[in-house]
């Protein structure tokens, strides 16, 4: 399932823009407002204006290009002209702690937000995880209906260590834990995980998710996504087979070119088996809230692993950042999966949004919450011409990174 652009799927783009961005700018907006802070204007996008209303003191404005937006308060830099400075009420005239305050609150919002929705998600359930016909954990005789809670010596429902430990034991026969998805008595199963494609692209033509059979002719050697070329003899290209149905496919991929992945045909959301479903059976709401808020912690957690992991020179090529162009690939394939894996995607961009944002990266909400701590142990302000050369540079890295992201994320889609 790759990614093609429907009206289900702008729609749900769109909308996952433009919620998530304006529960992040609103929390700026409300603390400020409490603080008793001047605000000028509360927009969501960037560009020309399409809608303009002023209340009161603020104008409210939707623009063109909905990838961000602002709360312009005034005095926000102390470089602002005497007549744009707002006086008393100027932001940079507030305590360090409402300032603290008013920056962190779109971070946090969205933290509150990725935790409603998966708090939803547990208050109303979501199938049970499928086994695929024909994988290797029906072929081990494993029912439907069953969720994998432990692979290997180890104990976890999470898809993405799921898929960690099964990469690591390298299509060797393998041990996991499968339970009932209401509970129950769990039982253990050997499986022999299978050789999957899972490169979405035009060239070389494989099916997403194509169980792979033979490469150069024989079979399939054991190693890991990432070694997997280089185990095979030889510098040209892999003659790799697949199955088409009962028919086998022969098709010439270039070594680099490799994208595969050992499964076991577990589907850890319906349909799909590389998107994980955080529901599960339909819990009261006080134990759903519970799980959902829980889930938050966890997956800010698992976001730091990841990223530990991509500093890894032999980490999986799988794994890598994604800009505006995967994320709208994501949604696009979520959306024809499920509500359930559309809502489970829309909290990890809210949660990863409001986590990024908090980090003391400069031009930032967190480079500029750090200048707020470092005033208040220093007791005196860092000089607004500094900080603003600070975050000038910090604005420049930032767009080289979204300039390689988004490189990345059309290499991958059209490699």
């Amino acid at each position: 399932m790759g990614f093609v652009l429907t009206w289900q799927s702008v729609g749900g783009i769109v909308l996952m823009l433009l919620v998530v961005i304006s529960i992040h700018e609103f929390g700026h907006f409300l603390v400020a407002k409490r603080a008793g802070i001047q605000v000028d204007e509360f927009s969501i996008g960037f560009g020309p204006r399409l809608l303009s209303r002023t209340k009161g003191e603020t104008r409210y404005s939707l623009r063109v290009l909905p990838l961000g937006g602002y709360v312009r308060m005034a005095g926000m830099t102390g470089l602002e002209p005497p007549e744009a400075s707002g006086g008393a009420r100027a932001f940079i005239r507030a305590s360090s702690g409402r300032r603290a305050a008013v920056i962190a609150a779109g971070g946090i919002m969205n933290l509150i937000l990725a935790g409603a929705i998966l708090s939803g998600l547990a208050a109303f359930g979501s199938p049970a995880p499928a086994v695929q016909p024909g994988g290797g954990l029906a072929l081990a005789g494993v029912p439907s209906g069953y969720q994998i809670t432990g692979v290997g010596n180890r104990r976890t429902t999470s898809l993405t260590s799921i898929r960690s430990l099964i990469q690591n034991d390298r299509g060797r026969p393998l041990g996991v834990v499968m339970t009932p998805w209401g509970g129950g008595t769990s039982r253990a199963y050997t499986v022999l995980p299978q050789l999957h494609w899972v490169g979405v692209s035009k060239t070389p033509r494989i099916p997403f998710e194509a169980r792979i059979v033979a490469i150069n002719g024989g079979a399939v050697p054991h190693a890991t996504p990432t070694g997997l070329a280089n185990s095979i003899a030889g510098s040209g290209p892999l003659q790799v087979t697949y199955l088409a149905g009962s028919r086998k496919v022969v098709v010439g991929v270039p070594r680099s070119s490799l994208k595969v992945e050992w499964l076991v045909g577990y589907y850890g959301s319906p349909g799909n088996p590389l998107l994980a479903s955080l529901g599960g059976p339909p819990q009261p709401w006080y134990q759903a809230l519970g799980t959902g808020f829980s889930a938050v912690p966890l997956q800010i957690g698992a976001t730091f692993a990841n990223l530990w992991t991509l500093m890894s020179p032999h980490h999986n090529p799988n794994l890598r950042l994604t800009g505006p162009i995967g994320i709208a690939q994501e949604t696009s394939v979520a959306t024809q999966i499920s509500g359930a894996v559309y809502l489970t995607l829309f909290a990890l961009i809210s949660l990863n949004l409001g986590l990024i944002n908090l980090l003391p990266i400069p031009f930032l909400d967190g480079g500029r919450l750090f200048f707020v701590i470092l005033e208040w142990i220093r007791r005196r302000r860092v000089s607004p011409q500094v900080e603003a050369t600070v975050h000038a540079v910090g604005l420049a890295l930032i767009v080289m990174l979204f300039v390689f992201v988004t490189y990345g994320d059309l290499t991958h889609l059209v490699g």
